[in-house]
This record gives structure tokens, sequence and C-alpha cells, in this order.
């Protein structure tokens, strides 16, 4: 071995060894730091002590952990991980502690939120804000794998995903929106590691803005923007719902196909279909518990169905048949427009509208299941009597064909206000109209104490609706930039067809020659890619060229202020002081830097 080659093995061991040894230093203080966020929390909120997390979380309180943790961009992860960690062990056990002890739990999470939301305001540097407070991801140990890494917004995310009325006080602060919404923008991108087996993000950065039209048409990363993919999901629905109108506006005759329309409904169908399951193979069952996932999953089913149908009466000759076709296509409408709708929940107005039909429908669930109970109960009843009355009568045409059906069609008319005494007496004279009058009686008190609490809740949540808002936000950008990080380009529907067809094939080709052509391989993906996206990349240029600025101010980051973005705002004592003590930190940096020269120049000279 040459002497320059022992030089080089020493500096790479050195280098290896200074890495290990800053990377558990780090491990070291997220660490530490956890501790000192735990027991300032614990200290605070002690068993049978709960008050109101406004007036425990106060600016020196605040002060001695962003000091305590030596200003280290951590302390915001460390601060959600335990509110994180606190919930976990809240549904874990659930209702086997007692009450007292889940009310401190929950004091204590709502404490740890408000605590970082406070921490961020102490970060003066945006980019230091964007990069290494919010985004970037942490562990606390060597062992923890890169792709399971989280960050401070993906606490946050689940924490108001999992406990609804939490993690809407981090999430709608206007410094953590301006995070999202550069997220959302495409003004923080994530960086990916591909040496890894698994694609994984190991951080974030700023890219410089383009203002040429021809370098952003070639720049293929505008396909992971999640604004983008969400342009293309909204396209994507819209259309269907535009060709699924036409087909069915001309359905004169059954027995005709409508062509390249019916196709291509088809076609979008499969593509949905293909993308829910890419989707459960890469997140699992969890990411199918939202509504708008259980809808797609109702339509699918439906038109899956109106498909075999069709299919059945093309290569046969039943006349039947067609008359099955045409009802199932006939739920279509009723799903697909509340589909269309919740595609549309990023837009601030539908959005605002959406959450406070949300929030007003749990509030209000109580009720509702306490009018299926009545139903079923009342159903049985009706049935019961039923039953009782043939044996006692000896005939069955004496009830009128009253069977199963017809009880559920009696029930149903007393819960729409129209209620059928005559029938329900046909049962049994007596005992009938008595037991109907009790079931329209109950039915009514329900329905009024639905309604009552809906009107009030509506009026009650207006204030926190815009908060509420931001929170949900903020939660379909983080989730958004979830699913577009394990691949290296997204093919949302109907270009995922195209992706199965022309890239699918290669890539596993690619596998089967081996790893010494991947390079080429990844060129022929980005040509085909940039065939199967050409007319969107046009379109996303011209957005990147014309419509995005290079700088995000403070009417660009805040959603609630590009409502108006000519009026001023004012700024509220805490933000005056807040500025105040910043300009005051600055001043005193400057006068310790002046000191330390004078200190310099007078030790020279002496």
């Amino acid at each position: 071995m040459s002497q320059n080659e022992r030089f080089d093995n020493n500096d790479s061991d050195s280098l290896i060894l200074s890495f290990n040894g800053d990377a558990n230093h780090e491990f070291q203080e997220i660490n530490e730091n956890l501790g000192i966020v735990r027991d300032v929390i614990r200290n605070l909120v002690p068993l049978g002590a709960i008050k109101v997390a406004e007036g425990i979380v106060i600016e020196p309180v605040v002060d001695y952990v962003f000091e305590s943790c030596k200003r280290n961009p951590n302390m915001v992860f460390v601060t959600l991980y335990y509110a994180r960690g606190l919930q976990e062990i809240d549904h874990h056990e659930g209702d086997s502690v007692g009450p007292a002890l889940r009310d401190m739990r929950k004091k204590r999470i709502e404490c740890s939120e408000l605590l970082a939301r406070e921490l961020v305001h102490k970060f003066n540097d945006q980019d230091l804000l964007f990069t290494k407070v919010l985004t970037k991801r942490y562990a606390f140990s060597q062992y923890d794998e890169i792709s399971n890494r989280k960050n401070a917004l993906d606490l946050a995310t689940r924490l108001y995903s999992e406990m609804g009325n939490c993690g809407a006080i981090f999430l709608s602060d206007n410094e953590v929106q301006a995070c999202v919404y550069a997220l959302w923008s495409g003004h923080l991108v994530p960086r990916i590691s591909r040496t890894f087996p698994i694609l994984a993000v190991i951080d974030y950065y700023i890219p410089n803005h383009n203002l040429n039209f021809l370098e952003n048409f070639k720049n293929l990363e505008l396909l992971n923007i999640p604004r983008n993919q969400y342009l293309l999901d909204v396209f994507s629905y819209i259309m269907f719902l535009i060709i699924y109108t036409m087909v069915a506006a001309n359905y004169n005759e059954i027995r005709e196909l409508n062509g390249f329309l019916e196709g291509s409904m088809y076609l979008l169908v499969f593509s949905f279909i293909l993308n829910d399951i890419r989707t459960l193979q890469k997140h699992g069952i969890k990411e199918f518990l939202y509504f708008r996932r259980i809808l797609s999953l109702i339509l699918h089913v439906i038109l899956a169905t109106d498909f075999a149908l069709r299919i059945k009466h093309v290569t046969s000759f039943d006349h039947s048949i067609p008359q099955f076709h045409r009802k199932a296509l006939s739920l279509v409408p009723i799903f697909l427009y509340w589909r269309v709708l919740l595609t549309l929940e990023a837009f601030q107005p539908i959005g605002r509208w959406l959450t406070q039909i949300s929030r007003i429908l749990k509030k209000s669930m109580s009720y509702y299941i306490l009018l299926a109970l009545a139903f079923i109960a009342f159903f049985q009843s009706f049935l019961v009597l039923e039953n009782t009355h043939k044996r006692h009568e000896g005939d069955d045409d004496h009830l009128g064909d009253k069977n199963e059906w017809g009880i559920f069609a009696l029930l149903v008319k007393g819960i729409l206000n129209a209620p059928d005494f005559p029938g329900a007496s046909k049962l049994e004279n007596r005992f009938g109209f008595v037991l109907y009058s009790v079931y329209v009686f109950t039915v009514s008190v329900i329905l009024f104490a639905v309604l009552l609490p809906l009107f009030m809740t509506a009026f009650a949540t207006r204030r926190s609706v815009p908060e509420e808002y931001l929170a949900h936000f903020a939660h379909i950008v983080i989730r958004k930039v979830k699913h577009n990080q394990p691949t290296r380009y997204n093919y949302p529907s109907p270009f995922n067809l195209l992706y199965f067809t022309l890239v699918l094939p290669i890539s596993s080709l690619s596998i089967i020659i081996g790893h010494n052509h991947i390079r080429l391989y990844a060129n022929i993906e980005k040509f085909l890619t940039r065939i199967i996206f050409f007319i969107p990349m046009i379109g996303f240029a011209l957005i990147e060229t014309h419509f995005v600025n290079d700088k995000q101010d403070k009417e660009a980051r805040d959603l609630d202020l590009r409502e108006l973005p000519g009026l001023p705002f004012p700024e509220d004592e805490k933000q005056m002081l807040r500025r105040i003590l910043y300009g005051l930190n600055d001043i005193k940096e400057q006068h310790r830097s002046l000191h330390f020269r004078l200190e310099a120049i007078e030790s020279q000279l002496a």
C-alpha cells in the first residue's frame, strides 16, 4: 500500500468517526431535550390540577424551554413527540384508567401543542424554520430507519387525524401554515436518497425558482408538487362527471353502445381502481378509513357491477338484464357528486363549508345512532305483532299483504313526518295504533333533538371553522407529500394506465437484465414520462413561470390574508413585543461581538 493510499484511508476513517460522533451527540441532545420538555409539562399540569392551557404556557415558560434546549431546532419535534406519545398511551389504555388521568393527559397534550407553537415563534430565520424546525426528520437512536423517521409536521397531523380536537392549535399557526403552503406550492421540496433499498426522504430544501418556460417544462419534479397532483385529481374527477353525464343523456336505446364515451368512462373507472390498489399496497388499509375513500369504493363497486351487467347484456339476448344495468347506473350520481365535492376541499370556500358540515355531523352522530336503534327496536316490535296477529286470525289476506317490506315502509313514513296510522291499525286495531303513536312520538323527539343542536352548533363553531380548515388543509398537504415520497414520479388517474402499459414493462425488463443498466432505464422512464405528461407539463410550466413568485411574502404564506391582500394587517401586542425583544437580542449580540473584538485588540496591544 502506498503512502498516499494510507493517508486517504486514515482520512476516511477519521471522517467516519467524526460523523458517528456528531450523530451520537445529536441523538444525545434529542433525548436530553425530550427529558426537559417532559419535566416541564409534568410540572405545569399535575394530576388533579386542570387549568386552561393558555394560562399555563406563558412567556417565561417558553423562554425557559428555549434556553434549556440550547436553542436547538429539534425542540419543536421533541415537544410534539411527547404529545404524540401521550396520545398513543391514551389510545392503548382507553377507558381502563380513571377520568381524572385521561383529562390530565389531554390537558398535557394541549399544553405541549401550545408550547410547540410558541417555540416556533422563537426562530426568526425562515429558512431555518422550514428546513430544520418543521420538516427535518429526527431520530432518537442510530437504529431508527430513515424511511420511518418523522418530522414536526408529521407528528402534528397525526395528532389532528387521530384526535380531532388536538393538532389544530399548532397547524393553524401562521408560521406553520407558511411552511405548509411552501410544501403545497413547491417552494419546499424533499431531497430523496436513492442509495438505500427503499427510497427515503432525508431532508427538505428550498429550490431556486426559474422564470424560463423551457427550463420549467423540462423539470419533471413539477409532477411531484402536491398542488399539481391535486389539480390532476380534480381534472380527472370532473372529466369523469362530464363523461358520465353525456353517457346518461344519450341513453335512449339500451342495446346501443355509446362508443367512445362509454369506453372512456369505463377506462377512467379502471384507472381509479388501479390507483386504489396501488395506494392499498403502499399505505395499507388505514388509508381507506377516510370518507372520500369509502365513497370511492362504493362508486367502484357500483360501476364494476354496471360494467359486468353491460357485458352480459351485449353477449346475451335476455331482455331483463338491461333493466338491472340501468338501475345500477342510476345509483352513480348519488355518490359521484359528493365525491367530486370532497375532491374540491382544498379550495378555501368549499373546504371551510365542508369542515363546518363535518364538525356538525360528528357532534350529532349520537342522535343518529339513537334514531337507528329506535327504528330497529320498533321494526322488531311490529314484526312480532304481525306474526301474533296472523296466528290469531288464521288468515293472511286479512292483514292487507303486510310483510317485512310493508313494515319497513310504515316506519320510514314515520321518520319522514308522514305517518300511516290506518296501515298500522291493520296489524292490530288498538294496540297497533298505540304502538305506532309511541314510535312517531319517539322519532319526533329525536329529530327535534337533532335539528336544534345542528343549528346551534353551526352558529357556535363558525369562529373556529377557519382554524379547523387550516389544520385540515395541512393534513391534506402532508398526506399528499407522503404519497409522493416513495416514488420517482407519480402517475395519477388516468395517466396510471399509460404507466402500467409503457413504463412498468420496461422497469420489469431492467430488473431482469440487471443493475448495470439502471441509468439507461432512468433515461427511458424520463422520456416516456415527458410524452405521457406533455400537455399537463405545459400548464405546470406556465404556472411556475407567470403565476409563482420567487419569494413567499406574507400574503402568499397566509391563506386567510390572501383573501384581502390590499388591507394592512395590524400586529397584536405579543407580535410587537416579540419583534422588540428580537431587536434587543440582536443589539446585545452586536455589543457582545464588539466587546470580544476590543478585548482581542487590547490583548494584542499588550
